[in-house]
């Protein structure tokens, strides 16, 4: 027996095309920010599916899992591991669409004819350092008193900055500092820590010691594996994901700011929505284009910073 007799009676937010699909999605996040629990319930009871989610950032394993059979099926990563996954030909291409439509052209090429999409920006910010008595980071390293040091877990940041420090001749301040790297939320949750923090710059730390060389601009999106056999669920899930009603409800929870150009609801503060990103000086902040797989054997040979 055919479908047809299911006409009319599909479960709402569920697609006819996918009335006999696998109910299981695999996803893969190299931080937990990006899909919250309470997303992963909202999309699996709307769209009548079930996330199989990993957590990990160990480069060998994404890789395995990005072209395993059966592959994953959405990554949620950072900006410049998709741009080195895309280069190793792992990614699904396609072209303009509905889902691109939605994001701001500042975040896109600016050549709508050269936009071949792989990687769909979808959170961004620019980070910063919040110190005791909002003192200049180059204070910090000198006040034999603030002995802490935390940073956000992401290696090739970490050897960015690392080898900036370096060149100012801070190397020697720095590692006399007990140094701390924590996943994005647990930074922004640790509020009371004595010490230096890498943060985002946003309303909530509108204080931030800014200064070119010490703040990253950082993208995170989504990408589909070029193994995968659901590109057309993966693309809806996504479109699904960037709803303003899921957006609105869900950013301010996150650290992100959105890269949406239609999520400017009165309630999300200016610095989260994408058009913020024009306020900013941006000229000599930290930009990473593509993956460094050296950074980890780096910071602990170099710089004695073991992840």
């Amino acid at each position: 027996m055919g479908v047809g007799f299911l006409h009319g009676y599909l479960p709402q937010g569920i697609s006819r095309d996918y009335v006999l699909r696998p109910t299981k999605v695999r996803i893969l996040v190299t931080d937990e920010s990006l899909f919250p629990k309470s997303i992963q319930e909202e999309l699996e009871n709307d769209l009548r599916i079930k996330f199989e989610v990993t957590v990990t950032r160990d480069w060998n394993s994404i890789q395995a899992k990005v072209i395993a059979s059966p592959s994953q099926d959405i990554l949620l990563l950072p900006s410049y591991w998709a741009h080195t996954m895309n280069r190793q030909n792992l990614l699904f291409v396609t072209s303009e669409n509905s889902l691109s439509l939605k994001i701001a052209p500042d975040f896109l090429d600016p050549v709508i004819t050269k936009r071949s999409l792989y990687f769909y920006p979808l959170y961004w910010m620019k980070t910063g350092f919040k110190t005791a008595g909002n003192n200049s980071f180059e204070e910090f390293l000198k006040d034999k008193k603030a002995t802490t040091l935390f940073l956000l877990n992401d290696e090739d940041l970490l050897l960015n900055h690392f080898q900036i420090w370096q060149d100012k001749g801070w190397l020697a301040l720095v590692q006399q500092k007990k140094i701390l790297t924590l996943p994005l939320d647990q930074l922004v949750l640790n509020d009371k820590a004595e010490g230096a923090r890498e943060l985002p710059l946003n309303e909530s730390n509108p204080d931030l010691t800014v200064q070119d060389d010490l703040s990253a601009l950082l993208v995170w999106g989504a990408a589909i594996p070029a193994a995968s056999d659901k590109k057309e669920l993966a693309i809806e899930i996504l479109t699904a994901l960037t709803a303003n009603s899921i957006q609105e409800q869900n950013l301010m929870k996150t650290p992100f700011n959105s890269t949406l150009q239609e999520l400017t609801t009165p309630a999300l503060p200016p610095q989260r929505r994408a058009t913020h990103i024009r306020e900013l000086k941006l000229k000599g902040t930290i930009l990473i284009g593509t993956k460094n797989l050296e950074a980890p054997k780096k910071l602990r040979d170099e710089f004695n910073l073991i992840l």
